[in-house]
């Protein structure tokens, strides 16, 4: 199965959770589940400060408690935003890496099932002259 890009397609309002008077956890509804790599590299590359969870689709992300930060577009939903596209141009890194690699596997396996060549073998043959 490809990997589908990950975009950031809404705010879950309904959700929010306060943390403190000046915080809430706001979580943003992400287009697909991701990946568990994906998601672990996502997490990991988040400011410490944030406190992102990644849960299902939905990214929770630590934000001030101000409307134009939270929305479409505000600081907190474009920090979201970046670091899914980094998450996405990672993780499509590891599946090209993965792709390549099967297809050398897969060259390796067709090479050792072809017999040898004419060459091959006079070259073998010559070799074991004493």
């Amino acid at each position: 199965m490809a990997f589908t890009e990950i975009t950031v397609l809404e705010v879950d309002y309904a959700h929010m959770q306060e943390c403190s008077e000046n915080e809430v956890i706001v979580p943003y509804i992400l287009s697909n589940i991701p990946p568990g790599e994906w998601k672990n590299y996502f997490e990991k590359q988040a400011p410490a400060s944030a406190s992102v969870k990644i849960s299902g689709n939905t990214a929770c992300f630590k934000c001030q408690k101000d409307k134009a930060a939270i929305r479409k577009y505000g600081t907190c939903w474009n920090a979201v935003t970046d670091l899914v596209e980094d998450a996405n141009r990672y993780y499509l890194g590891v599946e090209l890496r993965r792709h390549q690699e099967l297809g050398r596997q897969a060259e390796r396996e067709r090479q050792e099932e072809q017999p040898p060549s004419e060459f091959e073998i006079e070259w073998d043959r010559y070799m074991s002259r004493d």
